[in-house]
């Protein structure tokens, strides 16, 4: 009986018996041959390969040793990589998604409100919401754009046009006479460098406008891809609105948590829905505003400095004085007369910021970002370098966003360090 009991017992494994046999020199010669026609294949499918088909070659060699650290950080960036790349490549599919996603993300409050407080189905208020924004969109393309396109056409040649004025007033301006006098400058050179300067970005403007119409007739690639993106938008938008939560929940589980929850991006997107929403509803009033006031008065291009003074309105701060130094050049310049086109453009714009800061943002951009005004100026700058344009748009949101996750890692840090500091009672026990 004991006999047959030390017979079941199992046997026991050390960890030297778990390990890999160690290769001899034959398997190690074989090994180096074997990499060094892998690599020689590589070299010869060289037109062939694509970056999906080298990560999945380099899944396969890299996944047995995925047990190791470093292996999994390779595995994870390369998946990163290759995330992106899938990404650019798919842009111009995405498009019609990624915006049909952000129209619901800042329409979803008024399908919540019809649902939540007049009882409507949900279906029935993403309805409604998404008729209100393709209606919005469809009269801003049939109605504002060709206007706006033909009244910048027409700034750009009176601009072309200017230049050779410019160039006489600029030589009969006392002003640089008195300045001859102080500095030692070649009044014919700098007048000359100024207005070489001026028509090359004027010409460098006319053509780019061409190119980058045509750029997107590419990228969208033909009439007929352009009319199917336009008639599956609504719908996408419609879909997108109804399963909202769901979608949001789905992508939120993408991320990973933090102490255990997600609540930063609860946050995040309360911070940025609030202040996109706001910031948008306030610069669609200041356009409006601007537009009609300068219409009324009979200032030349009046639409066109109203729609520039709605989008730089999405740039905090810095957004109103370009708009301002803009606007009072093209009134200097083209105004009839320039003075109290100048005076009118100035009051109007005034005016505007007046009522911007004393009753727009109080009431519509109630969710502040908290930010001061110097880190504000500061994001401005970073985010333009960066990205450019799209960067001063997305400054301030971000800013307060990554400025919230180190304020909830700070506190997350302050009660982990006053949980393990013992009380002053353990102390003297």
């Amino acid at each position: 009986m004991d006999v047959e009991h030390r017979n079941m017992t199992p046997p026991k494994f050390t960890p030297n018996d778990l390990e890999e046999p160690r290769l001899g020199p034959f398997e190690t010669l074989l090994l180096g041959g074997g990499l060094a026609l892998f690599l020689a294949l590589l070299y010869e499918m060289r037109e062939f390969l694509s970056p999906p088909l080298i990560a999945i070659a380099a899944t396969i060699l890299l996944w047995p040793l995925r047990r190791y650290r470093s292996v999994r950080a390779l595995l994870l960036s390369g998946g990163f990589l290759l995330l992106f790349w899938l990404l650019s490549q798919l842009r111009v599919v995405l498009i019609p998604f990624v915006v049909a996603y952000l129209l619901a993300y800042l329409s979803n409050p008024l399908v919540d409100l019809l649902e939540r407080r007049l009882h409507v189905p949900r279906w029935v208020s993403a309805l409604t919401v998404t008729v209100l924004v393709v209606g919005a969109l469809a009269a801003i393309l049939l109605l504002l754009i060709p206007t706006i396109v033909g009244q910048l056409v027409e700034l750009i040649r009176q601009m072309l046009n200017s230049v050779g004025e410019l160039r006489r007033w600029l030589y009969e301006n006392p002003l640089l006479d008195r300045l001859e006098e102080v500095l030692p400058i070649d009044r014919q050179a700098l007048i000359q460098q100024f207005t070489t300067f001026l028509q090359q970005q004027l010409n460098a403007l006319t053509q780019s406008l061409p190119d980058a119409l045509a750029t997107v007739a590419q990228s969208i690639g033909s009439l007929l891809g352009a009319l199917t993106v336009l008639a599956i938008l609504p719908m996408l938008i419609f879909y997108t609105l109804k399963d909202y939560p769901k979608l949001r929940d789905a992508l939120i589980g993408l991320f990973p948590k933090h102490n255990g929850r997600r609540d930063y991006l609860m946050y995040a997107g309360t911070v940025v829905g609030n202040y996109l929403r706001g910031q948008l509803l306030i610069s669609l009033i200041a356009a409006f505003n601007v537009s009609v006031a300068l219409l009324i008065f009979d200032v030349p291009f009046g639409l066109l400095i109203g729609l520039l003074a709605g989008l730089l309105n999405l740039i905090p701060n810095l957004g109103a004085v370009l708009t301002n130094i803009i606007a009072l050049l093209i009134a200097l310049l083209f105004g009839d007369p320039p003075l109290l086109d100048a005076v009118i453009v100035t009051g109007v714009l005034l005016g505007q910021g007046l009522l911007e800061a004393s009753v727009l943002s109080p009431h519509i951009l109630s969710h502040q970002v908290g930010l001061h005004p110097v880190l504000i100026l500061l994001s401005l700058f970073v985010f333009g370098y960066f990205l450019g344009a799209f960067g001063l748009l997305i400054a301030v949101p971000t800013t307060a966003i990554l400025v919230g996750f180190y304020q909830s890692y700070r506190e997350a840090r302050e009660k982990l360090a006053g949980a393990t500091t013992p009380e002053s009672t353990d102390v003297t026990e």
